[in-house]
């Protein structure tokens, strides 16, 4: 699979600060447990979704990351309903996912 991020807008790129503004809601254990249990969720979606090709499979993966990115209070979803591919979720998910792993030190 080839990353295409063509499709991808700065919603994605630079969540970082609203990452951290959500964690930081939270008492330092119940950060921790809601980190791993996030990271769990994402790497789930990230690794059903770079192997998927079925319409039907993808649309159940966006709805579980549109569901994700509303608990995280991330406004996202008419960028998601925009994927046509398992590629372009595949990519979008990374890219949240990578941004969660690297405020991993801050708790």
């Amino acid at each position: 699979m080839i990353a295409n991020t063509d499709f991808m807008n700065t919603d994605f790129m630079n969540l970082g600060t609203d990452l951290k503004t959500f964690f930081n809601r939270y008492s330092e254990q119940r950060r921790l447990a809601l980190y791993q249990a996030l990271i769990r969720e994402l790497a789930n979606i990230r690794a059903q979704s770079k192997v998927t090709e079925s319409i039907d499979k993808i649309n159940s993966l966006k709805h579980q990351f549109k569901g994700v990115c509303r608990y995280l209070v991330l406004d996202l979803d008419t960028q998601i309903d925009g994927f046509k591919t398992a590629e372009q979720l595949y990519c979008a998910v990374d890219n949240i996912y990578e941004q969660v792993v690297a405020i991993e030190h801050e708790f």
